[in-house]
């Protein structure tokens, strides 16, 4: 998870609200079930003395607020009265989970977050296509549509020389066509910088533009199972399906880092470190580039941070100046990651490490 957007959050005044429960909008009684959800958690937050006013912001975001389309997870922090982080998780938490504390509980939401790629989605048929370039951050960066020529790209029966004729000016017609779009596609790749692509297309295009692909862009492309140009496709569908690639690539990317990590540890380069008391001194020389945390961190421990977060510590004597106050680890450690500029992971499968935290480093 990137953690730097998250500095004004973690810096913000007072106790804070941190929520995650199945905000799942697929059956009949789906609004009834998220009341009777609410009414759990609102009695949770009130029973840990969370002040009326954030409890009400949080009622209002929960009941009024926008609801998902079939299964979905929701993450809200809030203090002070205010809803400061509102987002969708892929997958709904088996259970909720609420937490009134010192600091904004944020592990759950780095468990489910993978880092972001920019990507481009190309949807063509043998005339054209649609572009659509999306940054590192998810957002939408880039738009255009290519247009080739229009005739003649469909074969029609006959024989003779005259259709063979008509036959070759179509097949070439489709090759120009996609070969613009080959060009464009790539343009925007590097103008994006983008880690993938794709392709949503009928299975001739699809294969007249993966010839016309340089090689660099044709390795990082992949196809969607549907949509395409055609009228009457399912955008829904074809969006779900791009976003469900983009997390598996970006998981795989993740776990690429998770791998590099690990064989960091087993050479004597000194750029990856284990134990809280390695990692806590890491972040506070901001030399921690990604923070990795797994199930076998004791959450509970208490660790100690200055008052901007810059420093945290495995005793309060561990920081440098000012007053130290005393928080839960699984709370202190993101807090500090994004003070500091690193990353939080929480990888999926099983890494054994001392007390349960590593860190990849910048030097």
């Amino acid at each position: 998870m990137e953690t730097t957007e998250l500095r004004d959050l973690i810096t913000a005044p007072g106790e804070f609200a941190s929520v995650y429960f199945d905000a799942s909008h697929d059956t009949e009684d789906a609004e009834h079930a998220l009341r009777l959800r609410w009414q759990e958690i609102r009695a949770s937050l009130e029973d840990h003395g969370a002040d009326t006013a954030t409890v009400r912001e949080l009622e209002q975001a929960v009941i009024d607020g926008a609801k998902p389309v079939g299964t979905a997870g929701r993450a809200l922090i809030a203090s002070g009265g205010r809803v400061l982080l509102d987002t969708w998780l892929p997958v709904p938490p088996a259970r909720p989970t609420v937490r009134w504390s010192s600091l904004p509980y944020l592990l759950p939401l780095a468990a489910q977050n993978v880092p972001p790629v920019p990507y481009v989605v190309v949807i063509m048929d043998r005339i054209g296509a649609d572009l659509r370039g999306y940054s590192s951050h998810g957002e939408l960066a880039d738009k255009t549509t290519v247009d080739g020529s229009d005739f003649p790209v469909h074969k029609v029966a006959g024989t003779g020389w005259t259709h063979l004729k008509m036959q070759h000016r179509v097949e070439n017609t489709a090759h120009h066509n996609a070969s613009v779009v080959a060009d464009a596609v790539a343009h925007m790749v590097d103008d994006l910088q983008a880690q993938l692509v794709i392709v949503a297309a009928e299975v001739q295009a699809r294969t007249e533009l993966r010839e016309a692909l340089p090689k660099r862009v044709l390795e990082i492309a992949v196809d969607t199972q549907t949509g395409g140009r055609a009228e009457g496709i399912d955008e829904a569908a074809l969006e779900a399906e791009v976003r469900l690639i983009v997390e598996d690539y970006a998981r795989a990317a993740q776990q690429t880092w998770v791998d590099k990590f690990a064989a960091e540890l087993n050479r004597d380069s000194g750029l990856a470190v284990q134990g809280l008391t390695a990692v806590t001194a890491a972040l506070r020389e901001a030399r921690a580039d990604t923070v990795i945390l797994t199930d076998e961190l004791d959450g509970e421990r208490p660790l100690w941070t200055g008052d901007g977060f810059e420093q945290v510590a495995v005793e309060s004597g561990g920081i440098a100046e000012g007053a130290s106050a005393e928080h839960r680890a699984d709370e202190a450690l993101p807090a500090a990651a994004s003070v500091s500029g690193a990353n939080v992971v929480v990888p999926d499968g099983h890494l054994e490490l001392a007390d349960g935290v590593g860190a990849l480093l910048r030097y």
